[in-house]
This record gives structure tokens, sequence and C-alpha cells, in this order.
């Protein structure tokens, strides 16, 4: 039985925060999901200045949400956006005040 690293504990919650995978990826065409060092990152369509969101969790249980572009050729990440010091309930209203996609109908 594979054991669940505090990462991925702390990804799971951001994807439930957002609305879940199903919508994610629905809405936007979130894939790549990936756990991070407290956080996940994960890739998305339909915004022309990012490709790709990072939000990490801090110490005070307050969000980063980092959203920037990925070069696919060169891996270079070009920052487009970056917000601190976001409560859980304000990462949905957040990426979508930001993006101008919606996370849910």
């Amino acid at each position: 039985m594979a054991t669940v690293t505090r990462n991925q504990e702390i990804a799971a919650i951001i994807i439930e925060q957002l609305g879940g995978i199903g919508k994610l990826s629905a809405m936007v065409g979130a894939n790549g999901f990936l756990a991070i060092d407290n956080g996940l990152q994960f890739t998305f369509k339909g915004w022309r200045k990012a490709n790709k969101c990072i939000i990490t969790l801090d110490g005070s249980d307050l969000y980063t949400m980092t959203m920037g572009r990925l070069n696919k050729k060169t891996y270079d990440f070009k920052e487009a956006y970056n917000q601190e010091g976001l409560y859980w309930d304000m990462l949905k209203p957040e990426f979508e005040r930001t993006t101008g996609l919606y996370l849910s109908l």
C-alpha cells in the first residue's frame, strides 16, 4: 500500500478547493497535475498570457498563486501573474477573475 506524502495531501486539497479535477479538466483543459513542495502545479488552456498555474501554501496557511507561460521548447517560465496572501476560499474566484476563465457553470 502506497503512502501519501504531505505534498500530495496539500495538492489534493488545493484541487478540491478549485472545484476538483473533473471541473478543472472540463472547464479549462487542465492537466499535468503535479504535487510540488507545499503545493500544486498544472497546465491549462484558454488564457493567452499563461498556460501554467502554481499554487503554494506557506507557513501561515495562506496561498500564493503564480501563473505564467511555459515555453515547451526551452522550458523557460515567464511569469504573468503573482498574488500572495490568498485564503483557501479566494483561490477559485482569484483564478476566475485573473484569467477570465470559469471553473464551474
